[in-house]
């Protein structure tokens, strides 16, 4: 003869399946993405005790054993930006600015880059060093030049 079911565990195991898809949802957040943890605690404790409940009480255990999963993976998500945020923290400026021109470097889409251009730039930078000149500022969209001329 089956047992019958029970609803035990069924209400903490919802509970932390709603706070387990705020968690995974916040977890993918940038920098914000940290704060999926506490959620993500409370989740996985509701839902670890409502699963116990239900293994005591022959209730049903699937939506218990889902908040856990996505509870879980929401907060290894946030553990992941955690150690991120930690360790830019943890960088000296020089650093820093090395990893953002790296960044920088990688996402210039390569439409943008025209050979032409950067040779001609080039060939300018080459005259221009042949004057006295102060200072040279070229980007993508613009060129500052400050130019001294001495009267000699």
């Amino acid at each position: 003869m089956e047992q019958e079911r029970t609803n035990a565990g069924q209400t903490l195991g919802i509970i932390g399946l709603v706070l387990g898809i705020i968690t995974f949802m916040l977890g993918f957040i940038p920098c914000i993405g940290v704060i999926a943890i506490i959620p993500g605690i409370l989740a996985i404790v509701l839902s670890a005790v409502g699963l116990s409940q239900a293994n005591r009480e022959n209730g049903a255990r699937g939506i218990n054993i889902t908040a856990l999963i996505v509870s879980s993976i929401g907060v290894l998500v946030a553990s992941l930006w955690l150690i991120f945020v930690v360790g830019i923290a943890n960088l000296s400026e020089d650093e820093i600015e090395g990893f953002v021109e790296d960044v920088m470097e990688e996402v210039i889409d390569e439409s943008v880059y025209n050979p032409d251009l950067q040779d001609a730039l080039q060939e300018l930078e080459e005259q221009l060093d042949e004057v006295c000149v102060d200072s040279i500022h070229i980007k993508t969209d613009s060129i500052n030049i400050d130019i001294k001329i001495d009267n000699e």
